[in-house]
């Protein structure tokens, strides 16, 4: 019997309404008490995979699937042809992403992953976020 690894958040598509968000099953339990209490920090890109995740931190983190409103994916082309997606500012937009329960991790554990943010134009300030049915002001990686 071969062991079933757990489903990740991924998205498919390239523009709007084209790009579909599909929610998996989370690699770790992230429980009520820890969401409405517990450090978190608002993501909407390929970290939203485990695996890639996993790969910049170095170790597995507890999320939960999350909602910004305000903000939207948009779809750049790169000079290769490829697409790289962005998050910008837009009054009706909303972005699904994820929300890492950082106050499980070491402090040099979240190192890469604010500089990946860094380096592509984005800082940490703090926005409304829906987590399930629970708004709460978090950190989020924003333009």
């Amino acid at each position: 019997m071969t062991k079933e690894k757990p489903l990740t958040m991924c998205w498919f598509g390239f523009f709007t309404p084209y790009a579909t968000s599909i929610v998996h099953v989370p690699e770790q339990v992230i429980s009520p008490n820890e969401i409405s209490k517990g450090e978190l920090i608002f993501i909407w890109d390929k970290f939203m995979k485990s695996d890639v995740l996993n790969d910049l931190l170095g170790t597995p983190v507890p999320w939960s699937p999350a909602l910004i409103r305000g903000y939207s994916r948009d779809w750049k082309e790169n000079e290769d042809s490829s697409y790289e997606c962005e998050l910008v500012k837009n009054e009706g937009g909303q972005c699904l992403g994820a929300v890492l329960l950082i106050s499980r991790l070491k402090e040099n554990h979240l190192n890469p992953l604010i500089e990946s943010y860094k380096s592509r134009g984005y800082s940490l300030k703090k926005h409304d976020i829906l987590i399930g049915d629970l708004m709460r002001r978090i950190t989020a990686f924003l333009p």
